[in-house]
């Protein structure tokens, strides 16, 4: 491999928005913050009424380009009308409150081109914390990893479907990982289109094993994850975090769950285990002999549900149990087998959290993302 920008874009870094020009324009200078030009930026405009065209225009970089819906879509259909515009070999999504590291997608294009087939680059996405609600920024930041790593793809995609959903986010997607045009048009080529369901990154979790056995993860961090007032991310622990995802929802329309799933909950807490589900509806040769844990499903479902502004206990679960059968198969002790393990993977996060290497960064972090990834870079 040889990128180069003599034909062509070698790498696309999409940037799907909406009316978040005050956090937009920080993800755009550190996307731009490389020396290379074997890439290109894309900000894909989902009709804005904001300054968010000024914004990008006023880089006047020429890496960048500039694209609008035109009229409100859902985010799916967003990021499927950012990707029909990029030309890279390689995409990599990020949020319009994300990062990039500064030199990083440098270092990137220089590990691809050493590479001798094409696969898929992850790698330790820190989380920043935008300030909000009269609150400080505050970041988590994932352990060194001191070498390369291969991950299989198809063992951890086996995983999440045993495990109800959970851990979906070990595997890369579009999200904040580089991934081959030539897997993303497979999986376009297989079902009509890249992105299905409502969310996104969790079905190209899914959908990119099925045409791919490994991804590479490199030790060195490429992007940062971002989560602001008015991100679907920061909406767990905003104040207006409801209207966020009310927002968000009423962009779908009246979406359709699959129909094993019971809809008397929240339509959110379903989400993702919708878009397991429709990944493997959607992709047999490699599911079908696959079965989902709906047992497991419902701890996941069960843990997650303050980040929806939702409270459920176990027992109502259980009390629920008549009718969850009516949609699919439910077992009580199993479920709690679940909500067990859970209960000590929250206990153990909880301590990794405390010991994670914050000190540098408790007392003195910049109030925006483009100064927190030069402070990290250093």
């Amino acid at each position: 491999m040889n990128p180069n920008f003599s034909s062509r874009p070698f790498l696309s870094v999409i940037i799907p928005t909406r009316e978040r020009a005050e956090t937009l324009r920080y993800a755009i200078a550190t996307a731009l913050d490389q020396t290379s030009d074997a890439f290109e930026v894309i900000v894909s405009d989902n009709f804005s009424q904001d300054d968010t065209k000024d914004v990008v225009h006023s880089f006047g970089d020429r890496r960048l380009k500039y694209i609008n819906t035109q009229r409100r879509v859902s985010m799916c259909d967003n990021w499927e009308f950012a990707l029909e515009h990029a030309t890279g070999e390689y995409v990599i999504f990020i949020g319009d409150d994300d990062a990039v590291m500064p030199g990083a997608l440098d270092r990137l294009l220089e590990t691809i081109a050493q590479t001798a087939c094409e696969v898929v680059y992850t790698w330790p996405v820190p989380l920043y914390t935008w300030p909000m609600d009269g609150q400080h920024a505050c970041v988590q930041i994932p352990p060194k990893v001191t070498s390369t790593f291969e991950i299989d793809l198809k063992r951890r995609a086996r995983h999440v479907v045993s495990m109800g959903t959970w851990r979906w986010s070990r595997l890369p997607s579009t999200y904040h990982s580089a991934v081959s045009r030539r897997i993303l048009d497979a999986i376009s080529t297989q079902s009509g289109r890249v992105f299905h369901s409502t969310q996104p990154d969790v079905f190209t979790a899914m959908a990119i094993p099925v045409f791919a056995n490994r991804a590479i993860s490199v030790e060195y961090r490429v992007t940062v994850n971002g989560h602001s007032q008015k991100s679907n991310g920061g909406a767990s622990i905003a104040k207006a975090g409801a209207a966020v995802r009310d927002r968000f929802i009423r962009e779908y329309g009246s979406y359709n769950l699959h129909h094993t799933l019971f809809p008397e909950i929240p339509l959110i807490a379903n989400l993702e285990a919708d878009t397991v589900l429709v990944a493997m509806d959607l992709f047999p040769q490699f599911y079908s002999q696959m079965k989902f844990n709906y047992d497991a499903m419902w701890a996941c479902i069960w843990r997650s549900a303050p980040i929806y502004g939702w409270k459920i206990m176990p027992l109502e679960i259980i009390r629920k149990g008549r009718e969850i059968r009516r949609y699919h198969t439910f077992n009580v002790a199993h479920f709690l087998f679940w909500v067990a393990i859970h209960q000590v993977a929250a206990w153990r996060r909880r301590i990794l959290t405390r010991t994670m290497n914050l000190k540098s960064f408790a007392e003195h972090t910049p109030d925006n993302i483009r100064d927190f990834v030069k402070q990290l870079s250093l």
